[in-house]
C-alpha cells in the first residue's frame, strides 16, 4: 500500500496530461470569449477600440494557458525520470513498467505515457482517482471568468458613457423638433432614449401644400453624441414655373427653414453647419441656362471640416414623368 504522499503523487501525474489537454483545447473558448466580450462592450455599448486593462487581460490568459500545457509536458518528463517515479513503480509491479520511457517520444506522447501508468498504479493499488469533470471546469472556466471580471470595469464605464451620449443627443433632437414645430407642417426624429445608434440620429420637418404634398423639408442629422454633422435644405421645383419662380421659391423655403433652427443651441461636429445656406451665383446661372430634365451639383465649401454643394436632382427627359420629384438642396456636412 502506498504512503499518503505517494498517493497523491499518482493523482497529480493522473490529471497532468488531462491538463495540458485541457489548457490547450481551453485557448478556443478563450478566444471565443474575448471576441464576445468585445463586441458586446463595441456594439451593445457603443465604445470603441478595447481598452490596455483588458488587452493585457486576454493576452496573460492565453499566454497563460500556453505556458499550463508546456508546464505540463515538463512536468510529466521530469516525473517519468525521477527517481521517486520509478520506486512507486517498483513498489507497485516489482519494477519500472517502462524504464527508457522518457526518451524519443513528444511531449503529448510523454503525458499520455504518465497518464496511463498512474492510472495503472492507481487501479492495483485501489486508490480513488480524481474526477476529470472538476479539472475540465476548472480550467475551461476560469479563464473566461477572469475575462469577464477583467471587462466588467469597461462595461460599465461604457454603460455610463452610452446613457450619457443617448441623454445628450436626445436634448438636441427635442430642442430641434420644438424648433421645427412651429414652421412646418410634421416633424419627424429618432428617439436616442428608446433606440440607441451608433451611426447617429436624425431630425427632419416637411412642408407641405394645400394638397398635402412635400414642398420643402429639413434634415438635421447628429452623431450619437447628439453633436450636429450634417444639415439638409430641400425645396421641390415645378416645371409648370418658370425657372427664375422655381429659384425664388427655393431660395424663400430654405431661408424659412433656416430661420426655424438658427436660434438652436446645439452642439456640431464642424464650424459652419449653422451657417446661412444660400445657392451660389455659378448654380442659379446653370439652372437658368439649363433644364428642367438635367441635374446639376455645384460645391459651396469643399474646406477644412466642412463640406457644402447645391444640387438639382431631377429625372431625364425620356425618365420624367407624374412620380418625378425634382427639387433643389442643399447639403452642409461635416468631412469625416
Amino acid at each position: 500500500m502506498l504512503s499518503d504522499n505517494k498517493a497523491k503523487l499518482v493523482k497529480k501525474c493522473y490529471l497532468v496530461p488531462k491538463i495540458a489537454r485541457y489548457s490547450l483545447l481551453s485557448l478556443f473558448p478563450t478566444g471565443a470569449a474575448a471576441i464576445l466580450l468585445v463586441m458586446i462592450d463595441n456594439i451593445a455599448l457603443g465604445s470603441n477600440g478595447l481598452g490596455n486593462l483588458q488587452l493585457i487581460a486576454i493576452s496573460s490568459i492565453m499566454i497563460a494557458e500556453g505556458i499550463l500545457t508546456i508546464a505540463c509536458g515538463l512536468s510529466a518528463k521530469a516525473t517519468l525520470r525521477s527517481e521517486r517515479w520509478r520506486a512507486i513503480e517498483r513498489e507497485t509491479h516489482g519494477g519500472p513498467v517502462c524504464p527508457d520511457s522518457a526518451s524519443g517520444l513528444n511531449v503529448f506522447a510523454l503525458m499520455d505515457l504518465l497518464g496511463s501508468s498512474a492510472a495503472a498504479i492507481a487501479h492495483k493499488q485501489g486508490i480513488a482517482l480524481p474526477r476529470q469533470g472538476r479539472a475540465a471546469a476548472a480550467v475551461f472556466l476560469a479563464p473566461i471568468l477572469l475575462l469577464v471580471l477583467a471587462f466588467t470595469p469597461r462595461f460599465i464605464d461604457s454603460a455610463a458613457q452610452a446613457s450619457s451620449a443617448q441623454n445628450s443627443a436626445a436634448q438636441t433632437l427635442s430642442a430641434f423638433q420644438d424648433a421645427l414645430k412651429s414652421g412646418v407642417s410634421y416633424v419627424m426624429a429618432d428617439d436616442p432614449l428608446e433606440r440607441r445608434q451608433d451611426s447617429g440620429y436624425q431630425v427632419s420637418g416637411n412642408v407641405t401644400d394645400q394638397d398635402g404634398d412635400i414642398v420643402a423639408s429639413i434634415s438635421i442629422e447628429t452623431d450619437s453624441q447628439g453633436a450636429v454633422d450634417g444639415v439638409v435644405y430641400t425645396a421641390s421645383v415645378d416645371i409648370e414655373r418658370t425657372a427664375q419662380e422655381n429659384l425664388t421659391f427655393a431660395d424663400e423655403n430654405i431661408d424659412r427653414l433656416y430661420e426655424l433652427i438658427a436660434d438652436v443651441d446645439a452642439p456640431q461636429v464642424a464650424a459652419g453647419l449653422f451657417n446661412k445656406p444660400q445657392l451660389p451665383a455659378e448654380f442659379r446661372e446653370s439652372f437658368l441656362a439649363g433644364d428642367y430634365y438635367t441635374p446639376l451639383d455645384v460645391d459651396l465649401d469643399n474646406t477644412g471640416d466642412l463640406r457644402a454643394w447645391a444640387t438639382f436632382s431631377t429625372d431625364s427627359r425620356d425618365e420624367f414623368d407624374e412620380y418625378s420629384s425634382p427639387r433643389i438642396s442643399i447639403f452642409l456636412q461635416a468631412n469625416r
